[in-house]
């Protein structure tokens, strides 16, 4: 059988099962999600080790793995509304073209799909991390519980993002635990600031893509005035959208 085609086998299991969490107790969907969350680690180096570069990287399993443990609780939240379709097929879809990407970046070229497979991974690590912080926003418990928590989702997703190009940099991995614990302090005050759903949520998000955005630079050598600067900028243009965000 070939690699694709034991991706979509993959795929449209996942998406069976999450078409069946929508019948389920909302508080058993966090064991469900932990369940499919194990499942994936499972299948990505079963998948990727027929790849004649492959060799075993637990980094690789870190966006299926987030993925497949928000998706339920995910799929649970909007299946009452009308994305209810994407809620219950779009994680299967992007599930298939998360593991395609790992696949494609365990030996990358200078081609247009190893390009557009990083574009992948990093939108969808972005996109991944949103939905757990508007997930931990709502819940709103107390910062001593949901802390670690942003803290553990941030430092994974930090983690991956700076192995995209640098998978053996041993930095990277000192910068996304820092990147987790300063995450964890901007949670903190968010947890008593007055702010709606969204603008909680893209307050995380902003502070998660700027800090990885320096890190990249530091991991590159290439950090200077000029990128200081623009990142400066985007912080101030993102401020402001989440300002707008708090009038929604």
């Amino acid at each position: 059988m070939r690699h694709q085609e034991r991706l979509l086998i993959l795929a449209g299991v996942f998406t069976m099962a999450l078409g069946l969490s929508l019948t389920l107790n909302p508080n058993v969907l966090p064991y469900y999600g932990l369940a499919l969350a194990v499942l994936a680690c499972a299948a990505v180096p079963y998948l990727l080790h027929r790849h004649p570069a492959y060799t075993f990287s637990p980094t690789r399993m870190i966006l299926p793995a987030a993925l497949a443990l928000a998706a339920p609780t995910v799929a649970h939240e909007l299946g009452n509304g009308p994305l209810r379709l994407l809620a219950v097929f779009g994680p299967g879809a992007l599930l298939y073209g998360l593991i395609l990407g790992e696949y494609i970046l365990i030996q990358p070229t200078q081609g247009t799909s190893t390009q557009l497979a990083r574009l992948l991974l990093a939108v969808s690590a972005y996109g991944i991390a949103l939905g757990y912080y508007l997930l931990i926003y709502q819940i709103k418990e107390r910062s001593v519980e949901s802390g670690p928590l942003a803290a553990i989702i941030s430092g994974a997703l930090a983690l991956r993002l700076l192995t995209l190009d640098r998978p053996n940099e041993w930095r990277a991995r000192l910068y996304a635990a820092a990147a987790g614990l300063a995450l964890a302090e901007v949670w903190w005050p968010l947890n008593y600031w007055v702010l709606n759903l969204t603008a909680g949520g893209l307050m995380l998000l902003l502070a998660l893509y700027v800090l990885v955005g320096i890190m990249r630079q530091l991991l590159a050598g290439q950090f200077s005035q000029a990128i200081a600067l623009e990142y400066g900028t985007v912080s101030l243009a993102g401020l402001l959208l989440v300002f707008g965000a708090t009038r929604l």
